[in-house]
């Protein structure tokens, strides 16, 4: 596998991890909603895998987050756990 290649496939898994937990907020039926978080969720999985291998292969140099940038998404991730209206 080569660069090239490499970020082609990593582009289309988080397309389908997307397109996949997409598909499932819009089912109405509980067994394909349950399918389609679990390949979301398979994406995902493979999506980070292969980031890794990039990683390792010296294809990919993610960017470095700032202390303090990653403590302001904590804090506002946390603010919003259990305060999300249903039914609005």
């Amino acid at each position: 596998m080569d660069p090239i290649i490499a970020t082609k496939v990593n582009s289309g898994l988080k397309a389908c991890a997307s397109g996949f937990a997409l598909s499932a907020t819009e089912c109405s039926s509980p067994e394909l909603r349950s399918f389609f978080a679990q390949v979301s969720q398979d994406a995902i999985k493979r999506q980070g895998d292969l980031t890794k291998l990039m990683e390792q292969r010296g294809w990919y140099v993610p960017p470095n987050a700032h202390t303090e940038d990653i403590q302001n998404i904590w804090t506002q991730l946390q603010a919003l756990q259990g305060n999300v209206p249903v039914g609005v």
